[in-house]
């Protein structure tokens, strides 16, 4: 159950919906109750704390969520609830929900059903703020765990809600990211700065992401594309109604440099042979991977105060032989 928002002329106006499988991994949406303009008409306080919602409402709410009708109402309908109420119940935040663990086989294959590119592009940039979608393929499947089960509809109300965290001078970023309009442009930094691209070609290539989106019956079914998808439209406004937060080319460049070598690992050096080893330690490495630690300790020490450069050795060997006792170690951590 969720709560839709709808724009009819100057004033919003609510209703509350619900989503239902048509088939397997397909989903549709039905209006429970319709809220008007006002849903705090049918919220009743109750108290210093409690409120009491309408008979007709909650068994609306009771058909699509059983008992948990009543706090699925108080979540959803909480801005609608009197200053003084909202503000003891935010002394006694609800406990967060448990994550789930980990994906099950079954959940992975629904995620593959239902979540569309467009729907992990977008979250891809939420949880990472990234401009370049090179690397969606990173994005953990278990982050589209909440769209499961939804209609289209549902899960539009659900990024619209993601979507606030967004500063406005975010807007632009955001929008080219999740409609691939880099795409459409050779230039190296056209991935991760659009800002430094020509901004009337870059709404051109827009409107054309914008319109093929309308038209994908796969994210809007039943929808007349003469005119734009209502749940698009906010993309529209976010593109042409909001000024871009001024970026430097240098910072980001520099950025997106460092970002590029974060990932830096120093080469992992070589082992030496079970030869090798056997040689270093003057025993056999098969008598070497049966010694004790403790013992094996004492051989390495024995070995090293011979070798030691300060005590006259060559430095070359006690490398050499410290490399070889990190690597029986190693391996006997490994064989446990």
């Amino acid at each position: 159950m969720y709560l839709a928002t709808l724009a009819r002329g100057p004033h919003l106006h609510y209703e509350l919906r619900h989503s239902y499988a048509t088939g397997e991994h397909r989903f549709a949406h039905r209006t429970l109750f319709d809220l008007g303009p006002r849903p705090e008409r049918f919220i009743t306080p109750c108290g210093d704390n409690a409120v009491l919602f309408d008979e007709v409402l909650l068994a609306a709410a009771e058909e699509a969520c059983g008992e948990d009708a009543e706090a699925s109402l108080e979540r959803l309908l909480l801005p609608f609830f009197p200053a003084e109420i909202r503000r003891r119940l935010a002394l006694f935040p609800p406990r967060a929900r448990p994550s789930g663990g980990p994906l099950t086989d079954s959940e992975r294959e629904a995620i593959r059903q239902q979540v569309q590119l467009f729907d992990r592009r977008r979250l891809y940039y939420l949880r990472c703020g990234a401009v370049d979608q090179s690397r969606l393929s990173r994005l953990r499947e278990v982050s589209c765990r909440p769209l499961l089960g939804q209609s289209r509809d549902e899960r539009e109300y659900l990024f619209a809600r993601e979507e606030r965290v967004l500063e406005t001078g975010m807007y632009f970023q955001y929008v080219y990211a999740i409609f691939t309009v880099g795409r459409h442009f050779p230039q190296d930094h056209a991935r991760w700065f659009p800002e430094a691209l020509p901004r009337d070609e870059v709404a051109d290539r827009f409107i054309e992401e914008l319109c093929r989106h309308n038209a994908d019956t796969t994210l809007f079914a039943d929808h007349d594309t003469t005119s734009l998808h209502p749940h698009l439209r906010r993309y529209a406004v976010m593109f042409f109604d909001h000024i871009p937060t001024l970026r430097s080319f240098q910072a980001e460049f520099a950025e997106a440099f460092m970002a590029g070598h974060r990932r830096f690992r120093w080469p992992k050096k070589p082992q030496a042979s079970r030869e090798q080893v056997s040689n270093i330690f003057a025993t056999p490495y098969e008598e070497l991977q049966r010694m004790s630690p403790e013992r094996l300790a004492r051989l390495f020490r024995h070995l090293a105060l011979r070798l030691h450069p300060d005590q006259g050795g060559d430095h070359e060997a006690f490398i050499r032989l410290s490399e070889a006792y990190k690597q029986l170690r190693r391996a006997a951590r490994k064989g446990k």
